[in-house]
């Protein structure tokens, strides 16, 4: 067992307790450290191990300490810069992780749930093509021991956070049972400072600041069952239950007009909830194999703000069906084909309606599509290789049921995929990706409701957007002896169609946000990792990205063909002061990236950690979070006829000082690591 208190700044208390049939003494884990890496041929895999990790954090924390994964101050999700990212639950799409509904849910999720992620920035052609940046894979734990099994985490922090879950399991070998039940409540605050207008002339300012409490329930239930040694047959059932509260105040100074101040409450609930059916059949020839998969999720979102002079409502629903097929058949003793069949269908509503005069909004997005795969691996000496074709054809179907008004987009397409491991030696290897991704136009993208986040500040779909395709091509090496490891990768992507968010001046200082195609877009870089020591007692962990940006703007409004550098960098540095005590040093940097019409200004944050062991039993952990205050993001719209500066900072200092407390057993517990909300 293992208690933690983190005291004064941000109160917290945390219990958690592992204990299986068999062994001696519960297992004692206390608060998270950084994943163990391993390197696939066409993913890296970073492990957040066996016992409880991060035990505090959301997925959304355990995700930014991931290299090449980037996750903003409010939950969205990106991967080499590239926020087209497809973000799956135990290799599955899920409700949650839809439109932008998936940034909260990201936010909401335990990473104590969390035994792996997965990033797979060269998908095989087994994985849908969606997400130009690639995939990001979440595994949940699973519980892999005989008899009973169970954990308990409760946490409570400062500004009225508090989360906690209760896991348990029971396996026979026969029938594995588990489930988890959970809930976490969190509170932010965040502030918003605008400046728009025509370029050298006053400028209208904006300042607003929103409050969002949250709170989140979900449960899991999982059946397996095992009747023979060739046949598994699994049930899952996911349920998540969200309700938000925000109060927000905004005041706009025009540069030449009167003082616009504006007052709201509101909030509303989501639910997601998902049941999935498996089955998995071993046949005549040893490895050869039958696997289906079916699944229906089903999430539903309401949102209600009252102004002091109007009321808005939003209603958003997502029905998702899905079917999977695949056989797999060996072909030697190093060779094995796969071939699959795929069937998705989606089917999105969106209700939107206001008492400030514009019309009501009855949106509906149908997606169908059907796929059918092959992939062929094989190994010849110290190569490996893994190729595939994926043929997709879908079908997108929009229909305004106020105005009448439909649109169509059929295609079909064929994604090849190519990935090599070549090792060298022991100790060092080549790898080399190729894929070919698609973007298809999310929901909300093409849904024409104009939404005002106030008067001045509108947003809407384009219904004429277009699918983005890109070509992504990745060369790697790696370097691996005793304690040190570090790597390098070389990548380099195209896009035709370009989906780019762009800004459009409107009369009266009103300004539009909608999104549109752009001709090309090319990306590359290098991304580097390193782990090692630098001295006795001084260890580091360090990732980076240099890369470059060019976006062909020039058909846009105010666009522009430009390129430029940049460079994002994040890691740790840990220094043993004695033999009891450690502290740490935790950085993240993203530099400057391009836009259509501008630019998002490059952060950083600086997190610090103290860790002293008492004795065998106690443990003091101190953490500071967003030491220096800096989390803040900044995004710049530049043209002929306007300019504006967005910014957007979250108050996020949060510090700990934690006691960890163990007892019993005969195995030794690891060390407590740093946690950072």
């Amino acid at each position: 067992m293992s208690i933690r208190f983190c005291l004064p700044a941000a109160l917290a208390f945390s219990v958690a307790l592992v204990h299986a049939e068999g062994e001696t003494a519960p297992t004692v884990v206390v608060a998270s450290k950084r994943a163990d890496v391993v390197n696939k041929i066409d993913r890296k895999v970073y492990r957040t191990g066996a016992d409880i990790q991060a035990a505090t954090g959301s997925v959304a924390d355990l995700l930014n300490n991931i290299p090449a994964v980037d996750v903003d101050i409010d939950g969205n999700v990106s991967l080499r810069g590239d926020a087209s990212v497809t973000v799956l639950i135990d290799g599955q799409p899920s409700g949650q992780m839809q439109g932008a509904a998936r940034a909260g849910a990201l936010l909401g999720m335990s990473a104590a749930d969390i035994e792996a992620i997965e990033v797979i920035t060269s998908p095989s052609a087994e994985f849908k093509p969606d997400g130009t940046g690639g995939i990001i894979n979440i595994i949940t734990k699973k519980n892999r021991k005989r008899g009973a099994t169970g954990q308990m985490v409760a946490n409570l922090g400062n500004d009225g956070r508090h989360n906690g879950s209760l896991s348990g399991g029971y396996n026979t070998g026969t029938v594995d049972l588990s489930g988890t039940l959970g809930n976490r409540q969190d509170w932010r605050r965040r502030v918003n400072d605008d400046q728009t207008g025509a370029p050298g002339a006053a400028p209208t300012l904006t300042h607003q600041v929103q409050d969002e409490s949250s709170e989140r329930w979900y449960g899991r239930g999982a059946l397996k069952y095992t009747p023979n040694d060739k046949q598994t047959l699994g049930v899952t059932l996911d349920y998540a239950a969200r309700s938000d509260h925000r109060t927000l105040s905004q005041e706009t100074t025009p540069a030449d007009g009167p003082l616009y101040q504006r007052y709201g409450v509101g909030g509303g609930p989501r639910t997601d909830a998902s049941l999935a059916f498996t089955l998995d059949q071993k046949l005549t020839m040893p490895g050869e194999a039958l696997s289906l998969y079916a699944a229906h999720s089903h999430s539903n979102e309401d949102n209600l703000i009252d102004y002091q002079t109007e009321r808005d409502f939003d209603q958003v629903v997502y029905d998702i069906s899905k079917f999977t097929a695949s056989y797999t058949r060996p072909d030697g003793e190093d060779a094995k084909l796969k071939i699959g069949y795929d069937v998705e269908y989606d089917h999105n509503s969106f209700n939107n309606w206001s008492t400030a005069g514009t019309p009501d909004n009855h949106f509906r997005y149908r997606l169908a599509v059907n796929a059918a795969y092959a992939t062929y691996s094989f190994k010849r000496g110290a190569l490996e290789t893994l190729g595939g074709l994926r043929v997709e054809q879908a079908d997108i179907y929009t229909l305004q049921r106020d105005t009448g008004d439909t649109s169509t987009q059929r295609y079909r397409k064929l994604y090849p995929t190519l990935n090599l491991l070549y090792t060298l030696n022991d100790k060092e290897s080549l790898s080399l990706g190729y894929s070919k991704r698609v973007k298809k136009p999310d929901p909300e993208d093409v849904n024409p409701y104009i939404n005002a986040a106030d008067p001045r500040n509108l947003r809407q779909g384009n219904p004429g957007l277009r699918p983005q395709m890109t070509d992504a091509l990745e060369l790697a090496y790696r370097h691996e002896a005793g304690g040190a490891s570090y790597g390098l990768t070389a990548y380099y992507r195209r896009s035709q169609n370009g989906d780019g968010e762009v800004l459009v001046p409107l009369p009266n200082d009103v300004v539009l946000i909608t999104k549109v195609n752009l001709p090309t877009v090319q990306s590359g870089g290098l991304e580097f990792s390193a782990v090692g020591k630098l001295l006795e007692g001084l260890s580091y962990n360090v990732s980076g990205n240099a890369f470059y940006n060019e976006i062909n703007g020039q058909e846009v409004q105010g666009g522009s063909h430009h390129s430029d550098f940049g460079l994002n960098g994040k890691g740790t540095l840990d220094y043993q002061l004695s033999a009891r005590d450690r502290v740490q040093v935790g950085f993240n940097y993203r530099g400057k990236r391009l836009t259509a019409q501008g630019y998002v200004m490059p952060f950083n944050v600086v997190n610090l950690g103290y860790r002293r062991v008492v004795n065998e039993q106690w443990t003091l952990v101190a953490t500071l979070s967003d030491a220096f205050n800096t989390q803040r993001q900044r995004r710049i719209y530049e043209t002929p006829t306007f300019r504006g500066e967005y910014g957007r900072h979250q108050l996020g200092q949060v510090a700990y000082v934690g006691l960890a407390f163990s007892f019993g057993g005969t195995r030794k517990a690891k060390d407590a690591e740093f946690n950072y909300e």
